[in-house]
């Protein structure tokens, strides 16, 4: 028997005010991601790739519809209580990244641990880990408002990865990096996706899209997924 997926989304359906008109950024989505998935959601800019990730993530409430995450429905969860759960089992890496520029690499790094009272020690040790796997170990102490574009997307996935997340959520995340990068995104993916982790990217990107290890693709159009 097959294992349960570790997200699952039913009949997810998001509507929002627009002016005075109401429309459908997302209408009837169904999805399912099991541990070991590296799945694509392709899709122009504005076709709703970020609301669906939002709402995968616990961040933002479908209109209609159910999300579960291992098991657990969470979309009518109190805001206190799908905090607690992305800090603990998603990883989501933001199309703006939102650092802090105020502050420096590792302490960005460490920023979803601070509520828990777990951004010492260990965790500061596995934090440097990932940020020299990633190739910015160099630039821990440094303040972020500084980095280029690439280097700041590496800080903003560096986090989304430091809580070995269930489920990775990546909005567009190659957009600020070459080739050379852009392959060492992937074969980190492939790290992660073969230790059991469920990775959803939304891109259009083609060094992405394309690429012969992601298991499904799908394709967002006029809010529905084909």
């Amino acid at each position: 028997m097959a294992p349960p997926p570790t997200l699952s989304a039913k009949q997810v359906t998001k509507r929002v005010t627009d002016g005075r008109s109401r429309r459908e950024v997302l209408r009837g989505i169904s999805l399912d991601l099991c541990a070991g998935d590296l799945v694509v959601v392709r899709g122009a800019s504005g076709s709703g790739k970020t609301t669906l990730l939002g709402i995968l993530g616990g961040m933002l409430l479908p209109t209609s519809g159910e999300v579960w995450l291992e098991g657990e429905p969470i979309s009518r969860l109190r805001d206190h209580q799908r905090a607690e759960i992305r800090r603990r089992r998603v990883g989501y890496l933001f199309q703006d990244f939102g650092l802090i520029d105020a502050m420096n690499v590792l302490d960005n790094v460490l920023l979803p641990l601070v509520p828990r009272g777990d951004s010492g020690g260990p965790s500061v040790a596995r934090a440097l880990d990932v940020l020299e796997r990633l190739g910015i170990g160099s630039l821990a102490r440094t303040n972020v408002a500084g980095l280029s574009g690439g280097e700041r997307q590496r800080v903003a996935l560096a986090r989304a990865r430091l809580v070995n997340p269930a489920v990775l959520l990546l909005d567009e995340p190659t957009s600020h990096l070459d080739a050379a990068r852009s392959r060492d995104l992937m074969d980190d993916l492939e790290a992660l996706r073969s230790a059991g982790t469920a990775v959803l990217v939304a891109s259009h990107d083609p060094r992405v899209c394309d690429d012969a290890r992601i298991s499904r693709r799908f394709e967002l159009q006029d809010g529905a997924l084909a």
